[in-house]
């Protein structure tokens, strides 16, 4: 992995590629969709802080950037977006620009959250039908708009870090059980 660099034309180029992945990710059932408006939500992160520091984040650090961004994109959209949503902006950037782009600190693998929305939640009760404990964390909503609090965002953390207990995966290999694209032939 590398530390997140503007001047290295691939992270440009990777950075360009995870604002649209961000954006894209809005199309369905996000009450904001208009380019004007997303991108500049998308960019209000400081995520150059998180990226290109060589000092080892610890968990803690990681989280307190996520829900301080997480308040700050909604607050920039005027709360219209809500936190669900500023949630899984910040949380499809990083996982395009660190997990798929390998830039950043290898130990932000450890830490970037997968993106909450139906695909995941379906895949999540798909695997842990019979898993309670799981469920009643992971699925306290099941809507992203109705992620209204960062408390709520954070229980359902706290299903998903149960899953990864059991199955020993980092936080964004959830993503692996998302059947977003699934569809019958």
């Amino acid at each position: 992995m590398e530390l997140f660099d503007l001047q290295n034309k691939r992270h440009y180029i990777v950075h360009q590629f995870a604002r649209w992945c961000a954006f894209s990710a809005t199309r369905s059932g996000c009450p904001l969709k208009a380019r004007k408006v997303v991108y500049p939500l998308i960019d209000t992160p400081p995520y150059a802080e998180i990226l290109s520091t060589r000092k080892t984040l610890k968990k803690d650090d990681f989280s307190a950037w996520h829900r301080e961004n997480t308040l700050s994109v909604n607050k920039a959209s005027k709360n219209l977006l809500g936190i669900g949503w500023a949630a899984k902006l910040i949380n499809v950037y990083l996982k395009t620009v660190v997990y798929v782009g390998q830039i950043g600190a290898a130990h932000l693998m450890k830490f970037i959250h997968p993106p909450i929305d139906g695909g995941l939640w379906d895949g999540i009760k798909s695997k842990y039908e019979k898993d309670p404990s799981i469920l009643a964390k992971t699925h306290i909503v099941n809507k992203i708009k109705d992620i209204k609090t960062y408390d709520i965002y954070e229980t359902i953390l706290s299903g998903l870090e149960l899953i990864t207990q059991q199955e020993s995966w980092n936080l964004i290999e959830v993503e692996q059980l998302w059947i977003g694209t699934n569809y019958k032939a």
